[in-house]
């Protein structure tokens, strides 16, 4: 996602717009607009944006791990205060149409029924946006009288309660500002549905949330969130469908449920009649799965909090445990788990020691136990419960015996938070059990996109497992080559049921081949060229390019005379016409498939108040893609299916955007807009943060180790300027009190002489004083009184005092003054840091309200046109990607021959003995042989 969000600012389209006015007219233009502005519907950027300026708030004073209840009650009592609102209107507008008298009208606006969620005045956002004082109390009551509010304690109860805005995090809790500017950012966002540009913008938006929450919560976020490419091939696998019921036992935040009911959609069913159902121990993470599950729209869905091992709370009306059609879970790794009043201890065919963190396949078993008859489960389990003996051998026996166990899927490793470990997903399947004597092993851990901080499935990835899962489980294949394998019962108890996946699947690259002879007397083996059968057929010029033929020996090539060294290689694959070629074919075939599509993404927009199908759109263009490009060889199927699946994971947004509200201006990246419109925004802005790049390295370079300042810059190690802000304080007072001592004394000195009546009347004592003060400190300036003493002849014990504090005061100034002047070039940087800062934040906003004013003149029709053309640039640039990848891969291969047989060993022999021979000539003129 990141390549492709580089892109859009990489080549923006140009917008067509007439001659742009002066800045200064455009920002004249914001303001007499604003009014407008505002009343534009939120795309899914812009309400993630104004909510993580609420996060930045409360950064500073707490880890997100503790903040982010504070946003999500936050946002979920203003959701609620907008909806209250919102309703308000319709009934009053409904009743007053059909002529209700007004105190009627009244009583109805009061009553509880009239609305999914009775918001009482203590919990109402005109009595919230304004609080100053004590504003955490008046939260905590605010949520307090919203969940206990008899209307709500159904759907709300324990869910707000527990969110404490008092609450103690280290030594101190947010103060009244702190809050009241926490409330000022939700009072920027409007939350009424008429204000989103498609209903499910706000869940998109708190799935947003809940996934920077995990990012920036490390190893805790383990506790509420599992990636969302992990919960797609979990959705995937189990194919669930419209009408089903579908549990989690650890639900989390939710976001398997919610996965589950997306898919439902993008098969073309209604998903209203799924059944949803989840359990969660964690409080706050119940809590946090609650708030989901109702703003994404799903207030049916069953969320119980208990621990689910001891006390699973979906019961049937005869007592006895709810079944499920579809049961997807992520369980908590390795824990241990209380045997001690298990309820219905049924569940559980063979018991797993309650120490030695050994709980994971319990979980399985209760799945298992609470799945119908012709059900399908998958859950994702450390490779530890594949091949560990004792009680989790039998269990898997048990499995086996009776055919539940349908596929074992190795992941990748590092895709979890807090573990970098490589995790499995086991998929139960009862339906046809009873004839299971096969189990499909599919080893996908080479597959995936490394991350700073975690790994990712890219859409590709999803693709070939799903792909392989459901070809191998439908016997329509029996292996893939180093990818996946259908594995005979009896193999794994010959091997007594130890399921480690690369005992049946071994993905490990084949040894690196080394031919002997060609690596004596050099030449590449034709064996090896042949083996890059996928690049010969597609760049067909390329390996005459690159090789050439043996006369001598037709099981052997050389490398052409054109590749004299391996930079070469790169120059020429890069030059090639048939790399050229090929890739243009695939453009080709690209573009082809766009422009016979194109009308069905133009058709997306709202026609008569009918809005169009997201789910509709992607199902018809991922069902024509593969047949479009089956005339080209260069990408698999799953890299076919795999990127367009990427895009629409990319653009899923914008395209219920335009589904729900057209093609609006309010699409079009702020990016783009500034390149076409106001380039000269973007290169003063440039310019500003490439000297803030420039002195932070300054400053960070300083803190190193052994740092020197060998190109004079001024800029000082952080300890050794704490060090000389002390040594400048402390000679800063002891001059200062020199100085005020030497006043003094200076001032006895001249009464003293000035009594004697020999003093001129044009020496004042003013005079003598003068440059005796912090702001123009000058000692020397008090030898005028001596001279003058000097001159009447007049001796006095303040002389040598007044000398001796002129001589100590003079020398502490000095080398106050020096030390100053080392940390003024060190201050001047650090100010201009400052200053770059604040005018980057002011350029910032004006930029905002230019590129609002532009977005207010753009019509729909002109939108129309830049949206369309991100939408066809973005679809090259996603498949070109995958081109390029395919054009470094050949090189990568390539460069390998050429590494290996492009010098022979008697060549290696014959340089080593000519170095060796002129060090001997050395030597021997030397004399030391």
């Amino acid at each position: 996602m990141c390549e492709m969000t580089a892109l859009i600012g990489a080549k923006p389209p140009c917008l067509h717009l007439e001659k742009k006015p002066q800045l200064s007219t455009l920002l004249l233009f914001a303001i007499l607009n604003l009014k407008l502005v505002r009343m534009q519907k939120l795309t899914l950027n812009q309400l993630a944006s104004l909510l993580f300026r609420a996060c930045d708030d409360l950064r500073g004073n707490m880890d997100a791990s503790e903040y982010k209840e504070y946003i999500f009650g936050m946002l979920f009592l203003k959701r609620l205060s907008d909806l209250f609102d919102q309703r308000r209107d319709e009934i009053t507008k409904e009743q007053e149409k059909i002529g209700t008298q007004q105190n009627i009208i009244d009583i109805q606006l009061q009553n509880p029924d009239n609305y999914d969620f009775y918001v009482p005045p203590e919990a109402h956002w005109s009595n919230i946006r304004h609080l100053k004082t004590n504003v955490g109390t008046a939260l905590n009551k605010a949520l307090e009288a919203l969940e206990d509010h008899p209307s709500n304690v159904d759907v709300l109860q324990d869910v707000l309660k527990h969110i404490n805005f008092n609450k103690k995090i280290g030594q101190r809790t947010l103060d009244d500002d702190t809050l009241a500017d926490f409330i000022q950012n939700f009072e920027k966002i409007p939350l009424r549905d008429e204000n989103f540009e498609f209903p499910d913008l706000l869940g998109a938006a708190y799935e947003y949330l809940i996934k920077y929450f995990a990012d920036s919560a490390g190893k805790k976020a383990g506790e509420f969130y599992t990636p969302s490419d992990v919960v797609r091939v979990l959705v995937e696998v189990t194919e669930p469908e419209a009408g089903m019921s579908v549990y989690d036992p650890t639900c989390g935040s939710g976001g398997m449920l919610i996965q589950t009911r997306d898919y439902i959609r993008e098969r073309g069913d209604d998903p209203r009649d799924l059944s949803l159902a989840g359990q969660e121990s964690i409080g706050t993470t119940w809590s946090i799965c609650k708030m989901n599950m109702l703003l994404h729209g799903i207030p049916h869905a069953d969320i119980r909090q208990e621990d689910t091992l001891r006390h699973p709370q979906h019961k049937a009306e005869d007592g006895e445990l709810t079944r499920f059609d579809r049961v997807l879970a992520n369980p908590p790794f390795s824990q241990n788990y209380i045997k001690k009043d298990i309820d219905y201890p049924g569940r559980f065919a063979v018991w797993m020691p309650e120490k030695g963190k050994k709980a994971d396949l319990m979980f399985v078993q209760h799945m298992l136990a609470v799945l119908k008859s012709d059900g399908k489960m998958a859950s994702v389990m450390p490779h530890g419960v594949l091949f560990r003996g004792g009680e989790e051998r039998e269990a898997r026996r048990h499995f086996i015996e009776r055919g539940y166990l349908e596929a074992i899927i190795g992941l990748p490793a590092g895709l979890f938070y807090g573990t970098g470990i490589p995790a499995c997903v086991l998929v139960m399947n009862k339906n046809g059990a009873a004839d299971r004597d096969h189990i499909a092993f599919i080893n996908a851990d080479r597959d995936y996109r490394e991350g700073k901080a975690q790994n990712f499935l890219r859409a590709e990835d999803i693709s070939r497992i799903v792909h392989a899962y459901r070809q191998l489980s439908s016997g329509a294949i029996d292996k893939i080559d180093g990818y996946a394998r259908l594995v005979p019962v009896s193999e794994i108890e010959a091997e007594d049921y130890n399921c480690n996946i690369r005992r049946y699947v071994d993905n490990a690259p084949p040894p690196e081949p080394h031919d002997v002879r060609a690596h004596l007397h050099g030449g590449v083996p034709i064996s090896e060229v042949d083996d890059l059968a996928l690049y010969w057929n597609n760049y067909t010029e390329l390996r005459e390019q690159i090789f050439t033929k043996r006369s001598d020996d037709p099981n052997y090539v050389d490398f052409s005379e054109a590749i004299t060294d391996r930079r070469a290689l790169s120059e020429l694959i890069k030059n090639d016409n048939s790399v050229a070629k090929a890739h243009q074919h695939f453009m080709d075939l690209l573009e082809s498939w766009w422009e016979q599509n194109l009308p069905h993404v133009e058709a997306l927009a709202p026609d008569d108040n009918n809005t169009g199908n997201v789910y509709e759109l992607r199902r018809r263009l991922m069902d024509s893609i593969n047949n479009a490009l089956t005339d080209q060889s260069l990408l698999t199927d799953h890299q076919v299916r795999g990127g367009l699946a990427r895009y629409f994971e990319f653009f899923k947004s914008e395209f219920k955007s335009i589904a729900f509200s057209g093609w609006g201006p309010e699409l079009i990246p702020d990016e783009d807009i500034l390149h076409s419109q106001f380039p000269e925004i973007l290169a003063e802005m440039e310019q500003k943060r490439g000297r803030l790049a420039e002195l932070s390295a300054l400053f960070s370079a300083a803190d190193e180790e052994d740092y020197e300042d060998d190109d004079d810059t001024g800029v000082l190690p952080g300890a050794q300027v704490k060090e000389l802000k002390d040594q400048l304080k402390n000679l800063t007072n002891s001059w200062k009190a020199d100085l005020k001592e030497l006043k003094a004394t200076v001032s006895d000195l001249y009464l003293e002489a000035n009594a004697t009546g020999k003093l001129p009347n044009s020496v004042k004592k003013s005079d003598m004083v003068r440059s005796l003060s912090p702001k123009d400190a000058n000692f020397l300036h008090a030898q005028r009184i001596v001279d003058e003493c000097m001159a009447i002849e007049h001796t006095s014990d303040y002389i040598p005092h007044i000398q001796e504090l002129i001589k100590s005061g003079s020398e502490t100034l000095k080398r106050s003054r020096e030390v100053e002047k080392r940390l003024s070039t060190h201050k001047a940087l650090e100010d201009e840091v400052k200053t770059i800062k604040s005018a980057l934040r002011a350029t910032e906003k004006r930029q905002e309200d230019l590129v609002e004013a532009a977005k207010a003149k753009i019509d729909h029709d002109e939108a129309r046109g830049v949206i369309i053309d991100r939408l066809h640039r973005m679809l090259q640039y996603t498949y070109q990607s995958f081109l390029s990848a395919n054009q470094r891969d050949c090189l990568a291969k390539l460069e390998n021959l050429y590494d290996k047989y492009a010098v022979t060993a008697a060549a290696i022999s014959e340089r080593r003995q000519a170095a060796s021979d002129k060090l001997q000539g050395f030597l021997q003129e030397l004399g030391y042989v």
